[in-house]
């Protein structure tokens, strides 16, 4: 029987007190042996619901007890800040051990790299082109391990026999099979000893070739290390594009300078009346110049291309090109002087003849007052000139000699055709600073020219 003052826990059916294992067997335990006390069994379920319910409403409200009681009320309170200065704790400095263990690996991998590097210009140096004596040539630099000695491939760990032979590294001497086997060009080979400027920023990958012509057989440990010198060399020789595109700018900028201010120059001799330039060698200076702007203003606008993070010091130094590059143009080439109509060029030129005319003609009248008075003799002092084959003139520039009829009784004729010429072949090179000073030299010829022929006319009358 039960005992009323025993306290039973559990599952216990309230009827005749039976301890069930859960509520599912006790349930149906209630619907089997106590069907007939329905209303029994209703209070029963009634009573399980709200235990349930109950027991569900306190999770909930302490889960939320819990989550009000975590969340801090002020948004700064789980940070607290601390005003006062804090001292340094303990530290260690382990800089030197970690000198202690990279130095000895650094100086082991450059010293094996540069043995490797020697050995390979070694078998570079007087390779003949027969496969025997190349073999024999490479034996004689790299001592090779005797293949009696090694039954398996160090890299797959397969055996040798009849289909998988053996094949020794040219560098190291060491054996492996075939499809361990590395391949490098010669042309890489020798850009891996003598670096420069020019060498191509090829991949790692490009440069080994699975086919063993023309080219070098090593071990992957060894094409390794060359691999990771060419890549240190190509680090430092290779420069960034924008630092690429910056020297094409400032290289364009140097060498239209010095056409802007010949054209200024030009376009005041035009206006002045001079003879020395014409329209069409300010239309072609002027062409060039344009054609330079357009390239300046495409280069800037690449820089702005290239890829960079959002407010880095790229972006500002991407921008800060553009603005020089629009400021550059703006300043100096959309400020230039249009060129003059040809009917105001005509007139001015016009005029300038005739003023020269006159003051021709009142030198000739002077020189012939003076051949009166002073009772010159006809023997004048002539100018010597001598003719050569070739001028030399700005920035090494130099003209040659072409074969023109001209009077060999003169040698001053002569020489004034051999300056036109230099001339002609001047203004086709658009070097206009040469022009100015050849014309000033054929000025003075033709004024030479001039004082002769007067001469000769006075000593005739």
């Amino acid at each position: 029987m039960f005992d009323e003052s025993e306290i039973k826990e559990g599952f216990i059916c309230p009827i005749c007190k039976s301890d069930e294992k859960n509520i599912e067997v006790l349930l149906k335990h209630f619907d089997e042996q106590h069907s007939e006390e329905k209303d029994l069994i209703t209070t029963f379920r009634d009573v399980f619901k709200i235990a349930k319910k109950k027991i569900l409403n306190f999770d909930e409200k302490t889960f939320e007890n819990t989550l009000k009681i975590s969340k801090p009320t002020n948004p700064f309170q789980e940070y607290d800040f601390i005003d006062e200065v804090q001292e340094i704790g303990l530290f260690t400095n382990h800089f030197e051990y970690f000198k202690a263990i990279r130095d000895p690996r650094i100086e082991r991998y450059a010293t094996e790299t540069n043995k490797l590097i020697i050995r390979l210009n070694k078998l570079l140096t007087n390779r003949p082109n027969d496969p025997q004596q190349i073999k024999q040539h490479e034996q004689n630099l790299v001592p090779w391990i005797d293949g009696k000695l090694v039954k398996l491939c160090p890299s797959c760990a397969k055996s040798f026999f009849l289909t998988r032979r053996q094949h020794h590294c040219r560098l190291c001497g060491s054996i492996m099979c075939n499809d361990c086997s590395q391949f490098l060009s010669i042309d890489e080979s020798k850009s891996i000893i003598s670096p420069s400027n020019e060498s191509k920023q090829d991949d790692s990958v490009d440069i080994i070739l699975k086919q063993p012509e023309d080219s070098i057989r090593m071990c992957e440990h060894c094409l390794h290390l060359l691999i990771t010198r060419k890549e240190m060399q190509d680090s430092k020789l290779s420069k960034p594009i924008i630092t690429k595109i910056y020297e094409q700018i400032e290289t364009l900028k140097k060498e239209i300078m010095p056409h802007i201010t010949m054209y200024e120059k030009m376009i005041d001799s035009l206006y002045k009346g001079d003879s020395v330039y014409t329209l069409a060698d300010a239309g072609v200076l002027r062409g060039k110049i344009g054609s330079t702007a357009e390239t300046l203003d495409d280069l800037s606008k690449k820089v702005l291309t290239l890829k960079c993070m959002k407010g880095s010091r790229q972006e500002a130094i991407q921008k800060s090109l553009r603005m020089a590059a629009i400021k550059f143009i703006k300043e100096n080439m959309l400020t230039l002087p249009q060129i003059p109509v040809e009917e105001e060029i005509k007139k001015i030129q016009q005029k300038r003849i005739m003023e020269l005319n006159q003051k021709i003609e009142r030198d000739r009248r002077l020189a012939q007052e003076a051949f009166e008075k002073y009772d010159l003799s006809e023997n004048y002092p002539a100018t010597s000139s001598k003719t050569g084959s070739s001028i030399k003139m700005v920035d090494n520039w130099s003209g040659f000699q072409q074969n023109i009829q001209v009077n060999a009784n003169d040698p001053l004729v002569e020489q004034m055709n051999i300056i036109k010429g230099y001339i002609k072949q001047a203004r086709e090179a658009l070097r206009f600073e040469e022009i100015e000073t050849l014309e000033a030299n054929l000025k003075e010829l033709q004024h030479e020219y001039w004082l002769r022929a007067q001469q000769k006319e006075n000593s005739e009358n």
